[in-house]
């Protein structure tokens, strides 16, 4: 009966990181995809897409590893596991400073650029009520 049961829980890490790995290259490649058409519109936040899409992609990418570590026999393999894991937090980390940071400087630059027209239609009433005699 142990027997069967470890058999089992072989296959569902088996076909559960098979299925998580897949996800993640599906959502790569659909962003990639995404990315070339947005290139094409010349749309100006692809990099903040792209970034989504990689961000979510390694979040399912390192599922797949956690699943593994269910099943590692021996110490090497877990060391190999153990570092696949740590370099994938460490990229997913890193693209979510990046994507965090884009966003805010988009952000800035979006408020900055409304504050400009609002100070220009200001200076642009002001001139009209000055060119524009009162009349008594």
């Amino acid at each position: 009966m142990q027997e069967i049961l470890h058999h089992l829980l072989h296959e569902v890490v088996t076909y559960s990181t098979m299925g998580f790995e897949w996800i993640g290259v599906i959502i790569v490649a659909i962003s990639g995809v995404r990315g070339v058409i947005e290139l094409f519109k010349k749309n100006p936040d692809i990099d903040l897409h792209l970034s989504q899409g990689m961000a979510v992609a390694l979040q399912f990418m390192l599922c797949a590893e956690i699943v593994k570590l269910i099943t590692i026999g021996d110490l090497t393999d877990i060391i190999l596991v153990l570092g696949i894991v740590v370099l994938h937090i460490a990229i997913t980390l890193l693209v979510a400073y990046e994507l965090k940071h884009k966003k805010h400087e988009r952000h800035e630059y979006r408020e900055k650029k409304l504050h400009e027209q609002q100070l220009q239609a200001q200076q642009l009433q002001a001139q009209e009520s000055k060119e524009t005699p009162a009349k008594e």
